[in-house]
């Protein structure tokens, strides 16, 4: 059983958090000294989980979603691709993996106007399944397909926006018993310390991550798991203690934004927030996940450190 197939099975009742409106994080120090009110700098749209590919309608579903977030009467001025662009590299052969990519450049191109910063999902690595017929010596085989596709030197990196600093992770480790995992290698690791050490302390600082870091739909999954237990390791981050210690240190930690689950959620723990933003597939382009319709967070960063999340369903039904 893969992923896709144990998230399927698995009955969800209320266990996600849904944001079904407008929710601000903590109140920031800045605001809290002065007493004023806090400045919105920036608007972003978390997509995450797209899984586009030529079946299903899923390019009308993303041409759908794309246009509905730029009409929007506040837009955002950035899109963040969460990672699974792709409805499946890992299990396909080369000619079905250039569909799937084709396809996306195509549907992007003719309809956003914004610019995108990635995230790598597992679904965007391609052959690591034995299932692809792959020897893993096919050139852009692995991680090295979806970087070049996104013009991305390495899985993980750093943007700024709006006063905030945005560390884009790598969440995907290969697994010899599950494929892959959710977790930093020790060269991530190290990069991911050095940034947190170097930026300004009080710059509020964003992580995004495919695998969720921190997550509560873990409860709901958990009379499946017992069935395989080792697809924990796939479900979240395997080093979320280590990441948590490591985030404590540096207090202008306040958000971590996700995808993978393709559950709406919000978690505060540890003075920071771990926020889901469901997927623009829904149940994989059948309809709604578990009470979570299609759609995609709009995020709104404050100079303070604070933010605003409303998860947009744009209202794309199946055909």
């Amino acid at each position: 059983m893969n992923r896709r197939e144990l998230l399927q099975g698995l009955a969800i009742g209320g266990g996600a958090a849904l944001l079904s409106g407008g929710v601000v994080g903590a109140k920031g120090l800045a605001a809290e000294e002065s007493g004023r009110k806090p400045k919105r700098t920036a608007r972003l749209a978390h997509f995450t989980d797209i899984h586009l590919y030529g079946k299903r309608s899923s390019a009308e579903g993303l041409t759908q979603a794309l246009r509905h977030a730029q009409a929007l009467d506040d837009p955002p001025e950035l899109i963040i691709n969460g990672g699974d662009a792709i409805y499946d590299a890992l299990e396909v052969d080369r000619a079905a993996l250039q569909a799937q990519w084709g396809l996306w450049n195509s549907v992007w191109k003719q309809e956003s106007s914004l610019p995108v910063k990635h995230v790598i999902g597992n679904h965007d690595v391609w052959g690591w399944n034995k299932k692809s017929g792959t020897t893993g010596k096919e050139a852009g085989w692995g991680k090295q397909q979806a970087l070049e596709q996104h013009e991305l030197p390495r899985g993980y990196h750093r943007f700024d926006l709006g006063g905030w600093r945005f560390l884009v992770l790598d969440s995907i480790t290969a697994d010899e018993e599950t494929v892959y995992r959710g977790e930093l290698d020790a060269e991530q690791l190290q990069w991911l310390k050095n940034e947190l050490k170097s930026a300004p302390p009080r710059m509020p600082i964003a992580l995004v991550s495919h695998i969720p870091i921190v997550t509560v739909a873990m409860l709901e999954f958990e009379e499946h798991l017992k069935e395989d237990p080792r697809k924990r390791k796939m479900l979240s981050h395997q080093d979320a203690r280590t990441l948590i210690h490591l985030f404590r240190q540096h207090p202008n930690v306040k958000l971590c934004l996700s995808g993978h689950t393709h559950l709406t959620e919000r978690v505060s723990f540890s003075g920071i927030d771990f926020v889901n933003s469901g997927a623009v597939s829904g149940l994989w382009w059948k309809g709604d996940h578990y009470h979570t319709d299609e759609g995609y967070n709009v995020v709104d960063l404050f100079d303070d450190g604070t933010f605003a999340t409303e998860y947009v369903s744009y209202g794309w039904t199946v055909g």
